[in-house]
């Protein structure tokens, strides 16, 4: 790539990017769900969303950009249960092994230390995404749990999951 990926904090003026990076990554992989049926999410919808998040110091909505266009995300939504902020990570195929993952979760980790009153972070990844697996670990992730039967995909096949966590000090 000759020209740079930029990380930035998700706004209101992104929601039309991020519509369309989810649905795109909704085709592209199993291994990153999102809980809301995405057709019936709307624009304006989701600069609400957005808007939210942003005032909040226990949410997050990052956005790795390319030529002007999202190519990646991460976000970090606080779990009412835990109080730890729950991190997903999600990457288009065609960038995938170029470090994009890392710098996201890198950046979730630096926010949750330096501006969120969250006490960690955690996540759930699938046993069969090993790169995923392998950079939250290198990251400082620990396992906390396996679950044989933690994720059903589009067709109700299961998978394995790990829970993980990291929290700050």
């Amino acid at each position: 790539m000759s020209e740079e990926v930029t990380i930035v904090e998700a706004t209101r003026e992104d929601a039309d990017e991020v519509l369309k990076l989810l649905k795109q990554l909704d085709q592209e992989t199993e291994t990153f769900t999102v809980e809301d049926d995405l057709n019936k999410l709307t624009a304006a919808t989701e600069e609400k969303q957005l808007e939210l998040i942003q005032q909040s110091r226990g949410n997050l909505i990052l956005l790795a950009k390319y030529q002007g266009h999202a190519i990646g995300l991460a976000s970090v939504m606080k779990d009412e249960t835990t109080e730890l902020g729950e991190v997903g990570v999600a990457v288009l195929k065609s960038f995938w092994n170029q470090g994009l993952g890392t710098a996201l979760v890198e950046e979730t980790i630096t926010w949750g230390e330096s501006f969120s009153w969250l006490p960690g972070l955690m996540l759930t990844v699938q046993e069969r995404n090993q790169g995923a697996y392998h950079i939250y670990r290198k990251l400082g992730f620990k396992d906390i749990q396996r679950n044989k039967i933690g994720f059903h995909d589009k067709n109700g096949i299961p998978y394995a999951t790990v829970d993980m966590q990291l929290l700050f000090s």
